[in-house]
């Protein structure tokens, strides 16, 4: 039987979204397997017995701004909990880039977030700079986790060794997500639910779905629901105040699982995705998904859904809901196959097993370099 590991997490859980929930979700996985994990976080917080926190200058979504006296406290940090292995979840800051070399005898594996896209859009080409600073550093890690086939073929393009990756898609819980009852449905006094879960900002396209929702003259029992936070909330709802649009608010887990249950179809209109969380969750809730064909999206769906294009996102995105609406077999069909997917091959429980093997071969490789040295 192997050793259990020490492993320190490097990255944050706020502002709540994709990348934060990934952080929580393999602590608490990973714990579940025996395995000790500290997380240090660029988050505010008094230190505790499992997680530091280090300090910063700003935090925005995409982007920390380091303060001077971290890299002291990260290596502070690093000396008290002599960990086996460091796991950063990269979170776009200038730690990136040169944390691989503080530490010689530690293998250090890194996530790879950033969304992405090979359309020639404002998002595609923002994205594909981004993959084009990060790819000379991502090859001093000891291993790389990237989403997708795509993504990794991607980084390849961009001088990543090949050896350098390693694939572990996005898992969700397949017993937390899963199809059951709720009552959120009566109490929003709807018959039939689109649901939009995720952040509210520019390139999720929120406004693009309220437009092309509103085209259509839906019956008043069909409602569009919108859930979350972000920059373009407050224009958003006072662009959009109809009846039959509404806007949530941010959901902890419980609501999510209840606003997952009664949704009967879920639509990601994004112009830039890595491997959405909420696709995959509500594919585990056994809704019906419509989502953009951009990042790993497609691989996730699979052909159970409908993917549009995001070079014309207005007209598809259109035609999808008004199909979906009208098409309860396609529902059908498409919520159980999405589950059956997820359980196959994007299940978190498969994913940790897969996630502990790169611990284990990364910190096997680097002790017999330190030997081999000696």
């Amino acid at each position: 039987m192997l050793d259990k590991l020490k492993i320190l997490i490097l990255g944050r859980l706020s502002p709540l979204d994709g990348n934060s929930v990934y952080v929580q979700e393999i602590k608490e996985k990973l714990e579940e397997r025996g395995h000790s994990i500290h997380l240090l976080l660029f988050d505010e917080g008094e230190d505790e017995a499992d997680r530091s926190f280090l300090p910063y200058l700003f935090k925005t979504q995409p982007y920390i701004m380091i303060a001077p006296s971290t890299i002291k406290k990260l290596k502070d940090i690093v000396k008290s909990v002599k960990p086996d292995c460091i796991h950063i979840s990269l979170t776009l800051s200038f730690l990136d880039f040169f944390i691989p070399d503080l530490f010689d005898e530690i293998p250090v594996v890194a996530t790879f977030h950033p969304p992405f896209d090979k359309n020639k859009t404002l998002w595609g080409v923002f994205s594909q700079l981004v993959y084009n600073v990060y790819a000379p550093f991502l090859n001093n890690y000891d291993k790389i986790v990237t989403l997708s086939s795509v993504q990794s073929e991607f980084l390849i393009e961009k001088g990543v060794k090949k050896e350098k990756l390693q694939i572990i898609p996005n898992g969700v819980d397949p017993i937390r997500y899963s199809p059951g009852f709720s009552n959120l449905k009566e109490r929003l006094e709807a018959d039939f639910l689109f649901l939009f879960l995720g952040r509210i900002s520019p390139e999720k396209n929120v406004r693009v779905l309220c437009e092309a929702f509103l085209e259509h003259n839906f019956p008043e029992g069909v409602k569009l629901l919108i859930v979350g936070d972000g920059i373009e909330l407050i224009k958003l709802k006072k662009d959009f105040e109809h009846k039959n649009i509404i806007f949530f608010g941010e959901a902890d887990l419980n609501l999510k699982q209840d606003i997952y249950r009664s949704s009967d179809v879920f639509v990601l209109p994004s112009s830039i995705e890595g491997l959405s969380l909420a696709l995959l969750e509500a594919m585990s809730s056994g809704i019906m998904c419509i989502a953009t064909d951009v990042g790993a999206t497609k691989d996730a769906l699979h052909g159970f859904g409908i993917l549009l294009d995001p070079m014309n996102l207005k007209e598809e995105l259109s035609r999808a809901l008004i199909d979906s609406y009208r098409d309860s077999a396609m529902r059908e069909e498409c919520s159980k196959r999405s589950r059956e997917e997820i359980i196959d091959d994007f299940n978190i429980f498969k994913q940790m097993q897969m996630l502990e093997n790169v611990y284990y071969n990364v910190v096997s490789s680097r002790k017999l370099l330190i030997n081999n040295r000696l």
